[in-house]
């Protein structure tokens, strides 16, 4: 569904003559902006690939619509998150392949500090795209045009002190956990794929 479908269906839910497509805009903005702050499924993965410079080499610029690191990885080795005291307390050992990451502002900081050519790869939660124009469709307008519908209506509800909102609320919040329990599973559908057997005769 457009910008256009979803501003009309929240419109028609609504039911009200004195809201403006200019406030609906409003609260389609606002719905965009709650559902990301939390929302974390397939369709907001993205991936970004570094390779290393003699520039900054423990230094990774993240994305401009980064939310969260899914997986850090180069070659075989998955990075791990440690807290900023940790990883300056660890002793760096230059050229090596890098086995933790910490972050600092819109930086990743990697460490051990690896050899120029080296590729690491992000795996990352990116920002959901806006709606400007009326034909303007997104991945969450199209597989979850519900969810941002029930997240406008309870902005809606708010502005026009609607007693209807904690029935629009509960819409919300039914919709996200059916979103958020198919993720789940198709997660856990992807580890048992990964299983390996506990031996071999070969």
């Amino acid at each position: 569904m457009n910008k256009a479908g979803i501003r009309s269906q929240v419109s028609a839910l609504l039911n009200r003559n004195d809201v403006t497509d200019a406030l609906l805009d409003t609260f389609i903005d606002q719905a965009t902006t709650r559902i990301q702050r939390t929302l974390r499924i397939p369709p907001m993965e993205k991936v970004e690939l570094y390779t290393i410079t003699d520039v900054v080499p423990d230094t990774l610029v993240l994305p401009n619509d980064f939310l969260n690191v899914k997986h850090l990885y180069t070659g075989d080795t998955m990075l791990e998150y440690v807290d900023l005291g940790k990883f300056l307390s660890t002793l760096d050992s230059v050229g090596s392949t890098p086995q933790m990451y910490s972050r600092i502002q819109g930086t990743l900081k990697i460490k051990p500090t690896p050899s120029v050519g080296t590729v690491i790869t992000l795996v990352y939660y990116g920002e959901i795209p806006d709606l400007v124009n009326d034909t303007d469709e997104t991945w969450l307008s199209a597989i979850a045009s519900d969810l941002l519908i029930y997240a406008a209506l309870t902005f809606a509800a708010d502005y026009y002190v609607d007693e209807r909102k904690p029935a629009f609320e509960e819409r919300y919040a039914q919709i996200y956990a059916e979103l958020d329990e198919q993720a789940r599973i198709g997660e856990m559908d992807q580890s048992a794929l990964r299983i390996q057997p506990a031996y071999s005769d070969y």
